[in-house]
C-alpha cells in the first residue's frame, strides 16, 4: 500500500511538472487561456482571438509551450485554429510564426506548405533603446511538388523607444514600447506582391503576449489595433 502511495505521488508530481513552468518571471500552465480583442482603426470591434495553453513541458534547460489560437470574427464566426509554439530558454522568448502560415494554409486546402524560416525573439528583460533581433517567416506553397507561391514577412528596424502603462480590460500593465516594420512579399506565379507595414506593440515583462499592439499604413495611418482582454 505504501509502495503504491509513492507510486501515485511520483505521477502526481510527473504531471504537475509537465503542465506547469516558470521561465523568465511568468508562469505558464496547461489550460491557460488569454483573449486579444481585435479593433479597426476607427475603434469599430472586429472580433477576438482566443489562445489556449494546450501543454509545456521541459526541453533540455527550455520551456516549451504548444498553443491553439482560434479568431472569432464581430458575428461570433470561427476560423479554424492554428497552433503557435514558444520556447523560453530562460534568456529569450522565441516565438514559431508557423502557426499564422498555418492559417493561411486553411484556404489553400489542395497546397502542401513548406517552411523555412519561423521565428521572433523577445529577450528576457526590455529596456529602453535596446534594438531586437529581426523576426521572419519564409514558406513556399507546393502543388504536386511544384512551388505554386512563395511568401516571406520581415519584422525588422525592432527598437524598445520607450515605457507606458496600458490599461485594458484585463488590467493595468508596465510596458515597453517596441517599434517595427514589417515587410511582406508574396509571389504567385512570379508576380510579386509587396507591403509594408509599421507595428507598435506594447509588451510586459512578465508577459507572454502583447498586452497592446497597434498597425499603421505606410502613410502613417491607423489601421487596427489589438488588446490583451481577458487572462485565464
Amino acid at each position: 500500500m505504501k509502495t503504491l502511495a509513492f507510486a501515485l505521488l511520483a505521477i502526481c508530481m510527473t504531471i504537475s511538472r509537465s503542465q506547469s513552468q516558470d521561465c523568465m518571471g511568468i508562469t505558464f500552465k496547461a489550460g491557460m487561456n488569454f483573449e486579444m480583442s481585435t479593433f479597426s482603426g476607427k475603434d469599430k470591434p472586429t472580433g477576438k482571438i482566443i489562445y489556449q495553453v494546450k501543454d509545456v513541458h521541459k526541453e533540455g534547460s527550455s520551456t516549451i509551450m504548444d498553443i491553439v489560437a482560434q479568431f472569432q470574427d464581430e458575428k461570433g464566426n470561427q476560423r479554424p485554429s492554428y497552433p503557435i509554439h514558444y520556447t523560453c530558454t530562460g534568456d529569450e522568448l522565441v516565438a514559431d510564426l508557423s502557426g499564422m502560415a498555418q492559417g493561411m494554409q486553411s484556404s489553400m486546402k489542395d497546397m502542401e506548405m513548406k517552411l523555412k524560416t519561423n521565428k521572433l525573439v523577445y529577450p528576457g528583460k526590455l529596456s529602453v533603446g535596446q534594438k531586437l533581433s529581426d523576426g521572419q517567416m519564409d514558406a513556399d506553397m507546393l502543388s504536386n511538388g511544384n512551388t505554386m507561391m512563395t511568401m516571406s514577412m520581415t519584422m525588422s528596424n525592432r527598437q524598445v523607444e520607450g515605457q507606458q502603462s496600458v490599461t485594458t480590460p484585463a488590467g493595468t500593465f508596465d510596458t515597453y514600447k517596441v517599434t517595427s516594420d514589417m515587410n511582406f512579399e508574396n509571389r504567385m506565379m512570379g508576380i510579386p506582391i509587396r507591403g509594408t507595414m509599421r507595428v507598435v506593440s506594447y509588451r510586459a515583462n512578465n508577459q507572454l503576449l502583447d498586452i497592446k499592439s497597434e498597425t499603421y499604413n505606410k502613410n502613417g495611418k491607423l489601421m487596427g489595433y489589438t488588446l490583451l482582454s481577458k487572462v485565464n
